[in-house]
Formats: C-alpha cells, sequence, structure tokens
C-alpha cells in the first residue's frame, strides 16, 4: 500500500531555474526510504515541497492521511519547557491541550525521556534536543516523516546514537519515513530502500534496495555504486 505517490513533479523558483523537472516517485506503507545526493542538488527541495513549505509548479501529489515534517535544526523555543514545545503543534491547530498533554508525556515515557518534561531546551544536550524535536514532529499524527538531515550538525558519537535511536523508533512506530541525507553510510544503515539523485534539475532517481543482512564486502560496494550514481559513473565501466 502506498503512502504517498508524487507524479510529474515540477518546481521552479522565481528565477525559472528548474529544480525538479517531472519527477515522480512513490513510499509505501511503513517504509524507511532514503534520499541522497550531492549537496544544493535540490534533495531538500523535494521534502519542502511534500511539506507544503514550497508550492510546486506543476504535478500531483497524493499522500495517503497527512504528513508531519521535521527541519535541520531542533527550533525549540528557549523559553517554553520541553512539554509546552512539545504542545506547540497543539496549540497551533487549537487542538484538546490535555488529551496532547497526555500523548506528550506518553512520548516522553516511551522515550525514556520523561524526567525532562519540566526542562528548558538550554539544558538539554543537542542529541537529546532532536529527540525532542522528533517527538514534537510525531504530536501532528502524520502517517508519513519528512525528515530534513535532522542529524547533520551533531558529532559523530552522538550522530550514530541517535541513528540507533531512530532505527529502534521506527521499527514500534506504523509510519514511513522520508529521511534527507548526504551521508552514505548513514542512509544504508536506516533505510529499506535509497533514492539517489545522479543529476540536476532532478527528473528521475536511482534506486537501491537495502537488504536486511549484508556482510561487509556487500556492503562496501553498495557504498561505491551508490557514490558513483551521485557522480554518473558506471563504476563497473570505470574500473
Amino acid at each position: 500500500m502506498k503512502v504517498l505517490e508524487v507524479k510529474n513533479l515540477h518546481f521552479y523558483y522565481d528565477n525559472n531555474k528548474p529544480i525538479l523537472n517531472d519527477l515522480s516517485f512513490n513510499v509505501k506503507k511503513r517504509e524507511f526510504v532514503s534520499i541522497v545526493g550531492g549537496s544544493g542538488c535540490g534533495k531538500s527541495t523535494i521534502i519542502k515541497v511534500l511539506a507544503g513549505i514550497e508550492k510546486i509548479t506543476q504535478g500531483d501529489i497524493k499522500v495517503d492521511n497527512s504528513v508531519s515534517y521535521m527541519p535541520q535544526s531542533d527550533t525549540l523555543f528557549p523559553w517554553r519547557t520541553i512539554l509546552d514545545n512539545i504542545l506547540l503543534p497543539i496549540e497551533i491547530k487549537k487542538g484538546d491541550l490535555k488529551k496532547g498533554k497526555e500523548k506528550a508525556l506518553s512520548l516522553l515515557e516511551r522515550f525514556n525521556l520523561i524526567d525532562y518534561w519540566k526542562s528548558y531546551p538550554k539544558e538539554l544536550s543537542g542529541g537529546m534536543k532532536q529527540r525532542i524535536s522528533f517527538i514534537r514532529t510525531l504530536m501532528n499524527e502524520g502517517e508519513l516523516l519528512l525528515l530534513d538531515e535532522p542529524f547533520s550538525a551533531l558529532d559523530a558519537i552522538t550522530r550514530e546514537d541517535l541513528q540507533n535511536w531512530l532505527l529502534n523508533s521506527f521499527s514500534t512506530l506504523e509510519k514511513s519515513i522520508i529521511f534527507i541525507t548526504h551521508d552514505i553510510d548513514e542512509a544504508i544503515f536506516l533505510s529499506n530502500r535509497i533514492l539517489v539523485c545522479t543529476k540536476s534539475p532532478i527528473s528521475n532517481f536511482k534506486e537501491f534496495l537495502i537488504p536486511k543482512n549484508m556482510d561487509s564486502q556487500y556492503r562496501l560496494q553498495l557504498k561505491k555504486d551508490i557514490v558513483s550514481a551521485i557522480k554518473g559513473v558506471n563504476f563497473y565501466e570505470e574500473n
């Protein structure tokens, strides 16, 4: 079952420079899809278009249920407690704050952060802030989560910790994820499927399915193939 289907998507900025050119792809239910590509190729534009932050020029986007967007930075308000930051989507939608608080506390308990609900962002580490930002994203109740390079600003150790945390969290959530990253190892570790931007403007992807179990040799070859796809070079022909 598809939770997202994109057909013939076009996107131009005001200068009429094409970023997305007749792009089509889909995401299945409970699938973790990473989009990788070179810097400035337009991969973050894709996720902003899907989130409704940027308006498409032409094309069709069909989403089952709704989407929730998590930007690169945690964007937590320093004057609000962790609980109040998490409740922000409920406040914006003028939803039921009592039920929202119950859900927020339940998610904090589930992700082992309940002790920090009264804390302020300055009291938390970078990794903890990103966990809180992820929980706030879940408050939107979208079936499709759009994560735009959420770990890019973290140090290597914290990043690895968050990758494991996200993978374990994903296995318990009935969600689908589109994850933007420039880190190929991260994409291989997290994903069921990787979509590689091979040129700009983006008109199609080169797709790689990621097996659940792979040895180090297979993983190394897979990484080489993805790098070659990004560079637009056929690895096997070159060697």
